[in-house]
């Protein structure tokens, strides 16, 4: 009887204390709850349709991939003439355009004399109609390709505001009356680069 009696009270005790843990986990899950269930008010704005476009410089010429020169058996004296338009397309403005070349072959490019004229008019294959403003070079293909050999230090002069802008260029080559020159051959490239400001 005694037994039993100290028994009860201990299991009320401990029934109580049970029923202690889970209500307050009750209570705990029951915040989670509210907590995770409560909404809030917002809004948003934006900026929408945003875009970049890249700048061009494009430059051009109306040679259609031919050489302006191909001379042949010249004799001391002899002389050709050839007109270029280059233009400035790209939409970057203003542009530097300049001029530079490069030559080669076995040293005939030390005895022809070379004069590049800007200006307008004209186009390639004919001259007829070009207008002089001026005359950037004088002398020979060898001083000019060693001289001018890059955007760096080209030959400057003109510097398109407008898009397009064209500039006609007449070069002429000619042979100096030098026997040393007898049986040599000369080639070369001119360049025009442009670049934004």
């Amino acid at each position: 009887m005694t037994g039993t009696a100290q028994t009860a009270p201990s299991e009320g005790k401990h029934g109580w204390a049970q029923l202690g843990v889970v209500l307050a986990a009750f209570l705990m899950v029951g915040a989670a709850v509210v907590v995770g269930s409560r909404s809030a008010f917002s809004d948003t704005t934006d900026n929408t349709g945003n875009s970049w476009t890249a700048g061009s410089v494009i430059i051009t010429d109306d040679d259609a991939a031919a050489a302006m020169f191909n001379a042949t058996a010249m004799a001391p004296g002899d002389s050709a003439t050839n007109c270029i338009v280059v233009t400035y397309s790209g939409t970057l403005v203003p542009a530097d355009v300049v001029l530079y070349g490069v030559s080669g072959g076995t040293g005939l490019a030390a005895y022809l004399d070379v004069t590049i004229q800007e200006g307008s008019g004209g186009v390639f294959g004919n001259c007829t109609g070009f207008t002089l403003n001026s005359t950037p070079y004088t002398g020979t293909l060898a001083n000019f390709s060693a001289t001018y050999t890059n955007f760096g230090n080209g030959i400057t002069g003109w510097s398109p505001a407008v898009n397009p802008e064209s500039k006609t260029y007449r070069i002429t080559v000619s042979l100096q009356d030098n026997n040393a020159a007898q049986g040599l051959n000369g080639t070369a490239t001119f360049t025009w680069e442009a670049q934004n400001q």
